[in-house]
């Protein structure tokens, strides 16, 4: 398929990136992941922009980012030392650090130039890590008009997880006279993404400024995009509530790295599948389209 002029199109540039680049890995951006991606930054391949991505892995995505966007720096932050493939190379920066230190998240963007266009969290996966990235990141460290990406947040329904629950089927037989509480799955990177809808509604229904200036949540399979609204701020949120600490221990990050590329392996799997299934019915479909054609003929 191409683009007016015969030029690829971004996403297919975009899919046969990433196929060249991820090659059978199962930790991978899934087709669909980069098809959006491709969609928001449409006409801004050769800006100077900015993006951070939080978890480095094989340094693949850091990859993808610097091939498809030649102008592009790119800042990648893991807990643990960055990869031979992308130490070194010109416009990538790696940091050794969490997710949720703020001393590492300023100085990624302090050493990137500013604030980021683009934030990809594909990092721990885990809720409570995931919001404090979040809370920190998205109004102090992303530009008004950029995007949040929350990856994979299906750990949250993955009892490998310290705080993913099974998977439940969700109720369609609660759509009674007087249901006011319709039961959803909340646990984990779900439950955070969820919240999103809470914060965007604080404006209207408590009648002050939501802690984050959100524009909109477009919401995929396993994959979130934030959008901050172009007239947002950068600066810090109203101080948040704080808990008391629960006591539990750190996670097995070795599993947990491995859980999801299970994940991420059985979402490409069902992806290529949906894949042979459309290439099967086409000829039925312009079958169909060809009679009815002669129908209204």
């Amino acid at each position: 398929m191409s683009a007016p002029g015969g030029s690829p199109l971004d996403a297919d540039v975009l899919q046969a990136l990433g196929a060249r680049l991820y090659g059978d890995h199962p930790n991978r951006k899934a087709p669909s992941y980069l098809r959006e991606y491709a969609r928001l930054l449409q006409g801004r391949r050769d800006a100077p922009l900015r993006i951070l991505e939080l978890g480095i892995a094989t340094g693949t995505s850091l990859l993808l980012w610097h091939e498809y966007l030649p102008k592009a720096t790119i800042v990648g932050v893991d807990i643990l030392p960055a990869p031979d493939c992308v130490i070194g190379k010109e416009r990538i920066i790696c940091l050794l650090g969490s997710q949720d230190d703020p001393p590492t998240l300023d100085r990624a963007a302090a050493l990137a130039g500013g604030p980021f266009d683009l934030i990809v969290d594909d990092a721990s996966h885990i809720g409570y890590l995931t919001k404090r990235a979040f809370a920190y990141l998205f109004p102090r460290c992303l530009l008004p008009g950029g995007h949040y990406v929350i990856e994979n947040f299906g750990t949250g329904m993955m009892v490998e997880y310290p705080d993913g629950e099974a998977f439940v089927e969700p109720r369609w037989d609660d759509a009674e006279p007087g249901t006011r509480r319709f039961e959803s799955h909340q646990s984990g990177m779900v439950g955070v993404v969820k919240q999103l809808i809470d914060h965007m509604m604080t404006e209207l229904i408590a009648g002050r400024p939501a802690a984050f200036a959100i524009a909109r949540v477009t919401i995929l399979t396993n994959i979130a995009f934030v959008e901050k609204d172009p007239t947002g701020t950068i600066g810090p949120p109203p101080e948040p509530h704080r808990q008391a600490p629960t006591g539990r221990t750190s996670p097995d990050l070795p599993a947990l790295a491995d859980a999801i590329r299970q994940q991420d392996a059985r979402l490409a799997a069902a992806e290529a599948q949906l894949g042979r299934l459309l290439q099967a019915l086409r000829p039925l479909l312009r079958l169909a389209r060809w009679l009815g054609v002669r129908r209204s003929g």
